[in-house]
C-alpha cells in the first residue's frame, strides 16, 4: 500500500484508524485504505517507523558522511559564481 497523505484520523474503540491516500493518474487525491492501529499499540507503532525511517536513511548515505536532516550529503558543495564588474 502506499501512502502519500493521511486524509483524515479517529480514535473510537480503542482504534486510531487513519484513512490514507495517494495521488492518481490525474494528481488527484484518491482513498488507498485504512491503517487500523490497537490504541495500546500507537506509541510502539510510531516508535517502530521511526526507528525504521532512520535506519534506512543510515543506509542511504554514505558511511560517516553528515547530512542536513533530509538524508542529503552535506559534503557536497554547491558551486557560487561571481561576476566583479
Amino acid at each position: 500500500m502506499l501512502v502519500e497523505k493521511i486524509n483524515s484520523a479517529s480514535f473510537a474503540n480503542g482504534i486510531l484508524r487513519l484513512e490514507v491516500a495517494k495521488t492518481n493518474g490525474r494528481g488527484e487525491w484518491v482513498e488507498n485504505g485504512t491503517l487500523d492501529i490497537p490504541g495500546g499499540l500507537v506509541a510502539n507503532i510510531i516508535a517502530q517507523i521511526s526507528t525504521a525511517a532512520t535506519d534506512i536513511s543510515g543506509q542511504l548515505t554514505p558511511e560517516g558522511a553528515p547530512t542536513n536532516g533530509n538524508g542529503e550529503d552535506k559534503s557536497k558543495k554547491k558551486s557560487k559564481s561571481k561576476t566583479k564588474k
